[in-house]
């Protein structure tokens, strides 16, 4: 065979295995923690937890989500919520300290219901395996998830298949702590790192997967 088209040759189909591997690894990540059925059946979540913006600054915390997609982040403030970011499927909303209701929030990209990792390939994404890395000393696979020119990396626990890191244009995430709500795992702490922003910790103390909300708890106006 001709070296450069041998060559070539292995190229091409160590590219594939990486592929096929990466897409192994994200497999058995949602199966370890949970299985993908029950991922794909999830239609609502409530968390509630705590933020530590700083050295003894903690605010209680409520996050829901509800398909479509509409969303609500509240502090808790004295025993009342704040909003600190609400989406009712076509607009964005925050406190308006002013009268103490609510203010479109101009600028809003809202993100995914799920993640990008869940049927990635039929979002129109790519993936692929960059290899193995240490993470706070944990062996990781480092996996890039590539939509047009948006890239973003994901790193797997080597032993476990649990996501530990995730870093994409706006911050780095370190995920830990992990613990079963109902049929699901989630990381109950998240180590946020914003570009350019200050870093905060988020606590889950209770989540509920596909918890009852009422639809007017996504309504701001």
């Amino acid at each position: 065979m001709n070296k450069l088209i041998y060559i070539s040759f292995c190229i091409l189909l160590s590219i594939g295995v990486y592929a096929q591997t990466a897409d192994e690894i994200v497999q058995k990540h949602f199966e370890v923690t949970g299985g993908q059925d029950n991922w794909k059946a999830l239609s609502s979540i409530q968390i509630k937890g705590e933020v530590a913006v700083g050295v003894g600054e903690v605010v209680p915390i409520v996050i829901e989500h509800k398909r479509p997609y509409f969303k609500r982040v509240s502090y808790v403030i004295y025993d009342k919520e704040i909003l600190n970011e609400g989406f009712d499927g076509k607009q964005a909303y925050t406190y308006d300290e002013s009268d103490g209701g609510f203010k479109m929030l101009p600028g809003y990209t809202p993100d995914a219901f799920e993640t990008d990792l869940l049927n990635y390939d039929r979002k129109g994404f790519k993936l692929s395996l960059i290899g193995k890395e240490k993470v706070n000393g944990t062996d990781a696979y480092k996996v890039k998830l590539i939509k047009n020119t948006i890239e973003d990396f994901y790193w797997f626990d080597a032993e476990t298949y649990n996501l530990i890191k995730e870093e994409n244009q706006i911050e780095t995430i370190y995920y830990s702590n992990f613990r079963r709500f109902g049929k699901l795992i989630f990381a109950t702490r998240m180590e946020n790192l914003p570009v350019g922003g200050k870093e905060y910790v988020v606590l889950f103390t209770d989540v509920q997967p596909n918890a009852s909300i009422p639809d007017k708890r996504f309504k701001f106006n």
